[in-house]
């Protein structure tokens, strides 16, 4: 049985580990095992009661140990646990796995606990079936060719004919911004606890990240309100993202729209003006995730060009 350390805060040193633990695993699978959001939380930390790390360690004699597994698990109010799990390549198949899944389970508050599963790996489809477990949910993930043979002939970016002279579309300012963004973003995704549930800090945190880039940020803004009626976030992987071999791609990162404008072809808008920017710094391939269920969206998606990838797995016990 592995023995798994459990703590709320991780040490410098031991989220450098994490870090290169789920390098090493997404090297050798092909996909991300953790998303950018535990990621932020392994770098930066958590508000305290809200998150939880679970790190196996193997023992190596003189030398400091090897860490070997870990496990993320994050609380909202009222919601089950949103988790992740990675196990190194060269330590698989000797119980790791079960063991985090376990220990994430028995740490689980009585709302219960998710968790995703990147890519249909047969690790993890086995470690799912083994302990009972079943998909609750399926995070499309759709890419699109912008460069080369084979890409997309974007349209126009066409606003709604009710917001021609009432919203501007501009990048995103920072410093300004970030009040308006988050209540549009909370307004957006209320049924979506991960994404509408993201805070003052998560947003500072990724105003950080190497690849933040407000220019590819777009808002569009009432006019004599100054409130954002919705907004388009990309983002662009310097690694390629498994759609090349390390060649910058585009992402759809977030696309968002107050409930007064939803149904008007905002959204179809702005997804074009950022489409139309990423083509235009010359990346070849875009990518975004959607969720399986969300027919309206998938459509859209299809509609500019995009196809089905691969996909993300919500697991909970049965």
């Amino acid at each position: 049985m592995s023995n798994v350390h459990i703590t709320g805060r991780l040490e410098n040193d031991e989220a450098s580990a994490v870090v290169a633990l789920a390098e090493a695993a997404a090297e050798h699978d092909g996909v991300a095992p953790l998303s950018e959001q535990t990621l932020l939380r392994v770098r930066h930390g958590a508000e305290d009661g809200t998150a939880r790390f679970h790190l196996i360690f193997e023992e190596t004699g003189s030398r400091p140990a090897t860490l070997t597994g870990f496990a993320f698990a994050e609380s909202s109010p009222g919601e089950p646990d949103s988790g992740e799990l990675v196990v190194a390549p060269a330590h698989r198949r000797r119980g790791h796995g079960r063991a985090l899944l376990d220990s994430l389970t028995a740490q689980a508050p009585a709302a219960g606990l998710r968790v995703w599963a990147h890519g249909r790996l047969e690790g993890a489809v086995a470690l799912a079936r083994s302990a009972g477990w079943r998909q609750v949910r399926g995070l499309l993930k759709m890419r699109m060719r912008l460069r080369g043979d084979g890409s997309a002939d974007l349209p126009e970016p066409t606003l709604p004919e009710a917001g021609r002279s009432r919203l501007a579309i501009r990048p995103f300012a920072v410093g300004a911004d970030e009040e308006a963004w988050l209540r549009v973003n909370a307004a957006a995704f209320a049924d979506h606890p991960e994404q509408g549930g993201i805070t003052l800090r998560d947003l500072r945190q990724r105003e950080t990240e190497a690849w933040f880039d407000p220019d590819g940020f777009f808002v569009a803004e009432e006019a004599g309100t100054g409130a954002l009626a919705g907004f388009h976030w990309t983002k662009v992987h310097a690694d390629g993202a498994g759609l090349t071999s390390g060649e910058p791609v585009g992402e759809v990162y977030v696309v968002g729209v107050a409930p007064a404008w939803q149904g008007t072809g905002l959204g179809k808008a702005l997804t074009v003006i950022g489409l139309r920017y990423l083509r235009d710094r010359g990346l070849p391939w875009v990518l975004l995730y959607v969720d399986e269920e969300n027919s309206p969206a998938v459509r859209l998606y299809e509609s500019l060009g995009f196809t089905v990838w691969d996909a993300d797995v919500m697991y909970a016990s049965l």
